[in-house]
């Protein structure tokens, strides 16, 4: 199914999931991890805080103090780079808030558009799973808080830029995401209406795209995140 096939939905009764096309993990992605019974105690989550880096299982990512992390790598800007980074405001947190890409963006502004978020982390954690041929990395996008309390875990990625190594690494992140109860998604397309009425709400509010150097640090959730 493309983005064109899917049916209308009216704007003031959608919700987030049906703005986007989500990529679905097949199960040839699966089959490369080790799970077993234990896989929520052996794979890991690296966070970082102002204190410095919190490692926590898997199992135990619903436990972490979100309002207390920051992005887990920092956020950087060349002017050799080929995807474009900025900073991204966002009404429902009233701070500015990492992207990597326009695509990154985009989700930014339908979190913000779609009203149920209370709190955004770009990059929020480095997930350590294991594979048959060992142990991976892999940095998830965003973690959204949604104003009931609910996670919903996200990677950005064109359905074309999707390789096999990718899908192994999101379902990854989906199985990490559903033993807490997080929703997760990969967000590979959008509807070709929601980035317009999307960007028009966001030049309402204003926005900041782009910019040189590194973004700066923050120990307190009032300033923009790395």
């Amino acid at each position: 199914m493309t983005v064109g096939d899917l049916p209308e939905v009216r704007s003031e009764t959608c919700g987030l999931e049906e703005l986007f096309s989500a990529h679905i993990a097949s199960d040839r992605s699966l089959r490369p991890l080790a799970m077993g019974s234990q896989w929520p105690r052996r794979w890991s989550a690296t966070w970082r805080t102002s204190a410095g880096e919190l490692v926590c299982p898997a199992r135990d990512l619903a436990a972490v103090p979100v309002l207390e992390c920051v992005p887990v790598r920092r956020f950087s800007w060349r002017a050799s780079q080929r995807h474009r980074p900025g900073l991204e405001f966002m009404v429902s947190t009233g701070r500015l808030h990492g992207f990597e890409s326009l695509e990154e963006q985009r989700l930014l502004l339908a979190l913000d558009f779609a009203g149920s978020v209370a709190e955004v982390l770009p990059q929020p954690f480095q997930l350590r799973f294991e594979t048959g041929d060992g142990f991976r990395e892999h940095v998830p996008d965003f973690l959204a808080v949604l104003r009931d309390g609910s996670g919903w875990l996200f990677d950005v990625r064109p359905a074309p830029l999707i390789r096999d190594r990718d899908e192994v690494a999101f379902a990854a992140a989906q199985e990490a995401a559903w033993a807490v109860g997080w929703r997760y998604s990969v967000v590979e397309g959008w509807r070709p209406h929601v980035m317009s009425h999307a960007g028009a709400a966001a030049n309402g509010q204003g926005h900041r795209t782009g910019g040189s150097g590194e973004a700066g640090s923050t120990t307190s959730r009032t300033g923009p995140d790395e």
